[in-house]
Parts: structure tokens; C-alpha cells; sequence
């Protein structure tokens, strides 16, 4: 189907780019050497793989077939090149996690910090991402873990595996100093305030997230809060790495998960008195299931799962 690793990554930039020009300017060739490979394609698969649009490009039914079998031969690729790397160098592997905020604080960092022994000759790279973007980085084979985030448990790709592990409470919580903490909040009342979602991506969600996938555990909260004051929330901030920065320099409101308060960093968040918006929910990690066949990518599960969980104890390997 594809003859080189090459044609996978330009095939997939077009499907990600909805267009063959914007695909071309992202990669840096010529439209007319992109429209070449795309009607090579097309003969040897015997069908169309894109529709022509107004504004570009979409996949047609065989398109999206062949979009899941380049994402998949190129995960495969890039984790035989990483074992064969490591194998090479000495290294025991390189793993990408992504992690909502709250978890990068209170779980991800202790459990990277308390776990460095275990976790010896490994190169890690770590970013900020909501639930829907760092499974979206899964499939799409950039990254090898996510932890945190409200899951709404839809079904999983065969190569990814689901470990939830802690129940936890989400909460409405303000920064220190707040007006709402020194009463009980009405309904109104949390109506008139601006809110961070710490669910939602700082810019744009990442290409092919299903529309479903795009709504964010804060947004049934605000949707209730309309329906029983008639207000809606004037500002909304998306603030991706640098979530839990604003609220200690301004009023604002935030769904955040009560158990892990009190890991974070000072100033912290603190629990409204209020019932709404409260919610349990059982959270932990979605893993590739290739990068487990790593014993330093277990050891980094293990380290992630104790922390979350408040383990003190734990075995190096």
C-alpha cells in the first residue's frame, strides 16, 4: 500500500490538514508532488481517498480506512526504530506522557521524582493535555501514556489499555481569598463568576477528535447553571500548562478533583460549600500497549499508580 515511510507521514498530513495545499505548506513540497502521491494511492487502493470541498479536502469511507492503517504501520515503525534505539545506545527506553494539569502536579512530577532509581536510563518527555487530546495523541501514536481526566469510558483501539485505578470526587474550588469561600455559594451565585476549564485544550482540539469527544467535563456543569439562572457564564478560560496559575491572581471559579488538593502547590484551590457540580468518578491511565512490553515503562506505570493512590512503598525495576 504504501511504499515508503515517507508516504505514510505526507498521506496523513493531508488527512490532518483537510487540504492538499495546506498539507504541502506544512511539509514543505510542492501541491503538485502531494497530488502525485495522492493519485498513486488512489490507483493502487482502486478508490478515491479524499472528496474535494469548498475548503479543501475530506476523507471518503476507504480514506478512513487507509488514515487507521498508516496511523497504526507508523506507531509500529517508530516503536521498533525506539527498542532498536535504545538497544543501541544503552538506554532503557524514551516514553512521551501527557497528563492533565492537576495530575502533572500532584501525580506525574512526585511520582517521576520518587521513582528515579526505577526509572534509571530513561528519556521521558511530559506535556499538558485534557482527556480528549491526550487519547487523540495515543491513536494517532505520539504519545505513550496519558493519566488523568475525566474518561468517559467509550471503547479503546486494541493497541491501547484503560488501568482505572482511584475514585475521585470533582469539585467546585476557588483560589484563596475568594468571596465564595467565606459563604455558601447559591446557584446564581456561581453563575456570576468567571471559570477555567481545565478539560478543554488552550487552542484547538487536535485534528479528527470525534464531536463528542470535544465536550469537556465542565461543560453539563455550565449548561446547568443556565438552565436554573438564566445567566450564562460570561468568561470561560482555557489555559492548557498554565491552568492552575490564574487562580490565585483573580475570582475565578474551577471543577477540579477534591482528593488531590492538597498535593498541589501553594496558594491551592479550596472546596466551595456547595453540593453542585460535585460528582465521582474513577480515573488512572490509558497506556500503548506496545511500550508495555518495556519493564522501565511498567516501572513508570507502577510509579504513577502509587503516587495517585498514596503508596509509600515501592519495588525499583
Amino acid at each position: 500500500m504504501f511504499d515508503r515511510r515517507q508516504d505514510l507521514v505526507k498521506f496523513l498530513a493531508v488527512a490532518e490538514a483537510g487540504g492538499i495545499l495546506a498539507a504541502a505548506e506544512r511539509l514543505a513540497i510542492t501541491q503538485p508532488a502531494l497530488s502525485r502521491l495522492v493519485a498513486r494511492l488512489k490507483k493502487r487502493l482502486g478508490g478515491r481517498l479524499f472528496e474535494r470541498q469548498p475548503s479543501g479536502v475530506r476523507l471518503t469511507p476507504l480514506g478512513t480506512v487507509a488514515v487507521e492503517l498508516a496511523r497504526g504501520l507508523l506507531r509500529e515503525i517508530e516503536t521498533a526504530e525506539e527498542k532498536i534505539e535504545a538497544a543501541v545506545s544503552g538506554r532503557a527506553g524514551r516514553f512521551r506522557i501527557t497528563a492533565t494539569p492537576v495530575w502533572i502536579q500532584a501525580v506525574v512530577a512526585p511520582a517521576l521524582a520518587r521513582y528515579r532509581e526505577a526509572l534509571s536510563g530513561v528519556e521521558l518527555a511530559l506535556r499538558t493535555a485534557p482527556f480528549a487530546e491526550g487519547l487523540q495523541l495515543l491513536e494517532n501514536g505520539e504519545s505513550d501514556l496519558h493519566c488523568g481526566g475525566a474518561d468517559p469510558g467509550r471503547p479503546l483501539p486494541a493497541f491501547l489499555r484503560r488501568e482505572r485505578f482511584i475514585e475521585l470526587t470533582a469539585a467546585i474550588v476557588a483560589g484563596d481569598g475568594h468571596p465564595l469561600l467565606t459563604r455558601r455559594p447559591s446557584v446564581r451565585d456561581l453563575s456570576g463568576y468567571p471559570w477555567i476549564d481545565y478539560d478543554a485544550p488552550a487552542f484547538r482540539a487536535p485534528a479528527a477528535v470525534p464531536p463528542g469527544d470535544a465536550e469537556t467535563s465542565l461543560d453539563p456543569v455550565l449548561e446547568r447553571l443556565f438552565r436554573e439562572t438564566g445567566r450564562r457564564v460570561t468568561t470561560r478560560l482555557r489555559a492548557g500548562a498554565a491552568a492552575l496559575l490564574p487562580m490565585a491572581a483573580g475570582p475565578w471559579l474551577a471543577r477540579l478533583p477534591l482528593e488531590l488538593l492538597d498535593r498541589l502547590a501553594e496558594p491551592r484551590p479550596r472546596p466551595l460549600s456547595t453540593r453542585f457540580g460535585r460528582q465521582r468518578y474513577r480515573a488512572g491511565f490509558i497506556a500503548r500497549r506496545s511500550a508495555e512490553d518495556l519493564a522501565p515503562f511498567r516501572a513508570l506505570e507502577r510509579a504513577v499508580r502509587d503516587t495517585a493512590l498514596g503508596r509509600d512503598s515501592h519495588r525499583p525495576g
